[in-house]
């Protein structure tokens, strides 16, 4: 039988009022990750996936958002405490431009990332900088129009595994994530933890993503609104 992963997106573009109430959310660590971020764009948007996140979290544990209870692993990978029916539950959150989504699991660790398709970006030189030679290659062999959407795609199949398994992005630059669009188990180099399956995932026209469910069984993706 097929595993499920809920995806949740939703928007950070929220009008100032609606921001200032879902600040109230954050906790002591998040307040004081917010006072680091200079940017008022930036802090926005952290306040309002933070928040976003502790609302869908809620819901499914049926807890006020503020009472959600996290801890953090090595690399600052969040995860749930309490019984063992809460950890069961595993989680990702992921935004970049405009979008922000979380992904959620039972039993079975994931990660997900998204990308806005930002066209200032040279997705050829950033392929040869941070991927390896055959797939930098694949990205600059591609039709102009298709580099970015293609380099990104590659990306975030790396960052998801990474997300998935708590590492540092630099272990998953590495990853044989694969060219094709089908669903694909990647196997991960000594020191990064796998098999993981790894699926792209819808964003819409501006953005690129792709999900990470630790282990090999299948899985399908399953959309619902958030807020």
């Amino acid at each position: 039988m097929e595993d499920v992963v809920e995806v949740r997106p939703f928007r950070l573009d929220l009008p100032p009022p609606e921001v200032e109430s879902l600040a109230g959310l954050l906790d002591v660590r998040e307040r004081a990750r917010l006072e680091t971020l200079r940017s008022a764009e930036h802090r926005r948007r952290f306040t309002v996936a933070h928040a976003r996140t502790r609302q869908v979290l809620g819901e499914r544990l049926d807890l006020p958002p503020v009472r959600v209870p996290f801890h953090f692993g090595p690399h600052g990978k969040p995860g749930l405490d309490g019984d063992a029916e809460t950890r069961r539950l595993r989680f990702s959150l992921t935004h970049s431009g405009e979008l922000a989504v979380v992904a959620l699991s039972l039993g079975r660790e994931v990660g997900v990332d998204v990308e806005h398709l930002d066209p200032s970006r040279d997705p050829v030189r950033f392929a040869a900088r941070w991927f390896p030679p055959d797939e930098s290659a694949w990205v600059a062999g591609l039709a102009a129009p298709d580099r970015l959407c293609g380099c990104l795609r590659l990306w975030t199949r790396k960052e998801a595994c990474v997300k998935a398994t708590g590492g540092r992005l630099v272990q998953g630059l590495a990853l044989p994530v694969g060219t094709a669009p089908h669903p694909r188990a990647v196997e991960g180099p000594p020191g990064l933890p796998g098999p993981w399956t790894v699926m792209d995932l819808p964003a819409g026209p501006a953005h690129v993503g792709a999900v990470a469910l630790e282990g090999a069984r299948p899985f399908r993706l399953l959309e619902r609104p958030t807020g």
